[in-house]
């Protein structure tokens, strides 16, 4: 089922041990690699990201950056539902109903909460608690919560500018991948996974180098509908591509499969000085994701 190929995104992040060695990760690869992959919109009729904007988002005045992009996805803040509260086929099989109770409190002050303060609705989508939530919940890998196990960088396209959802996909696609290029100087290992790619390279800041790595999904979520508010509430085709930092640990850093030595928060830093206007990411940080809106 292809519900479970976000995990098998991080998953494969993970898993790329054996794929490089020491010797050559030094070397610049061909300019031909640097060419963004083919990008495409995951199948279906309906998103929790195509709920969420058919109109635009109006959100709170202390709504985070991170929970913003939340909302655009159709999915609730961490403050409301914990982590492992939703899982991976959420994204997909959410009703309109779930996907509304979700992001309220990031849309209006004090909705989502009854009278004495207690969370409405999250029954629906957190936990396996009551029927109605437990065909979103039990599917797919119990620990994998997309808000806090995957990132996502999201393009926000005026519908005037593409042809359609798969040019807007695309064009989105190669400016995540144009933005990772011009971070790494040079880049040195582009390896080609089926649903993505992993891209690593050195960063200089400075006097200092250190390598990056990070995984860059070739398969979108993507709508037509507006941008939020906040952005100028026009008529856009939103695009979501999954992006996930890798930092190296254990076996995969002593043998030299895993490179990356720049963490959530230093990898936000670094996308944010180049990142385009209608651009937005949030990166995996356990329960503090790092997100520039």
């Amino acid at each position: 089922m292809k519900i479970v190929r976000l995990v098998a995104l991080a998953a494969a992040v993970a898993a790329v041990a054996g794929c490089a060695t020491n010797n050559t990760e030094s070397k610049p690869v061909p300019d031909s690699a640097l060419v963004a992959s083919h990008f495409k919109a995951w199948d279906g009729k309906t998103s929790s990201l195509m709920f969420a904007n058919e109109e635009p988002l109006r959100f709170s005045s202390s709504v985070t950056a991170a929970d913003k992009l939340f909302a655009v996805f159709g999915m609730p803040s961490l403050s409301t539902v914990k982590e492992k509260g939703i899982r991976n086929p959420y994204l997909r099989q959410a009703t309109k109903e779930q996907v509304l109770d979700a992001i309220r409190p990031a849309t209006s002050p004090k909705a989502g909460y009854n009278n004495d303060g207690s969370l409405i609705a999250y029954n629906l989508i957190g936990g396996g608690i009551g029927a109605a939530g437990t065909a979103i919940t039990v599917l797919g890998d119990a620990t994998f919560d997309p808000r806090t196990k995957l990132g996502f960088a999201y393009c926000f396209g005026k519908k005037t500018e593409t042809a359609d959802l798969n040019d807007a996909v695309q064009k989105c696609g190669e400016k995540v991948t144009g933005l990772v290029n011009s971070l790494f100087q040079p880049t040195t290992r582009v390896l080609n996974i089926g649903f993505g790619q992993v891209r690593a390279g050195i960063v200089r800041s400075g006097t200092v180098s250190k390598v990056g790595e990070i995984f860059i999904g070739t398969e979108a979520y993507a709508t037509d509908g507006y941008a939020p508010q906040d952005r100028g509430g026009y008529p856009a085709r939103i695009v979501a591509i999954p992006i996930q930092q890798k930092l190296a640990s254990g076996v995969g850093k002593m043998t030299g499969a895993e490179l990356g030595e720049i963490g959530p928060v230093e990898w936000a830093e670094l996308l944010k000085q180049q990142l385009p206007k209608d651009m937005a990411f949030y990166l995996p940080n356990g329960d503090q994701p790092v997100a520039v809106y």
